[in-house]
């Protein structure tokens, strides 16, 4: 048994997808575990803040994998390959991974604005 801890921010970017440019209120989740007798496994405030450091250069932009200009004010972020939602929860793990030895997943969560809402999950 372990014992997990999970902590997620909201925020709002675009991302080119199958040609179509839109931009989703996002929600990022990092869960990271510990023994079952741990008294804190993370401190949930330092996880949060890693999490808003990573998409806050993104806030504004869009992500592509081709740049084609400016979107409604969005500047574009180029990436090497289309930023799928699966490729940005990729993105993250990467980022994420070498500063939290103990994560154990990480979630991407399109957002409720509409009538459906999408969950990508990549777990150790």
């Amino acid at each position: 048994m372990k014992l997990t801890m999970t902590a997620a921010i909201t925020a709002r970017w675009g991302h080119r997808v199958d040609g179509l440019i839109h931009t989703h209120a996002w929600t990022v989740e990092a869960t990271v575990s510990g023994p079952l007798d741990a008294p804190i496994v993370m401190p949930a405030d330092d996880l949060e803040r890693l999490l808003c450091e990573v998409v806050e250069p993104w806030e504004k932009h869009y992500l592509t994998h081709e740049d084609v200009g400016e979107w409604k004010g969005y500047q574009p972020i180029v990436w090497l390959r289309e930023p799928t939602v699966e490729e940005i929860a990729r993105h993250l793990w990467e980022r994420i991974r070498p500063q939290v030895p103990n994560l154990d997943s990480i979630a991407l969560i399109e957002s409720t604005e509409f009538d459906r809402c999408r969950t990508v999950r990549l777990a150790a």
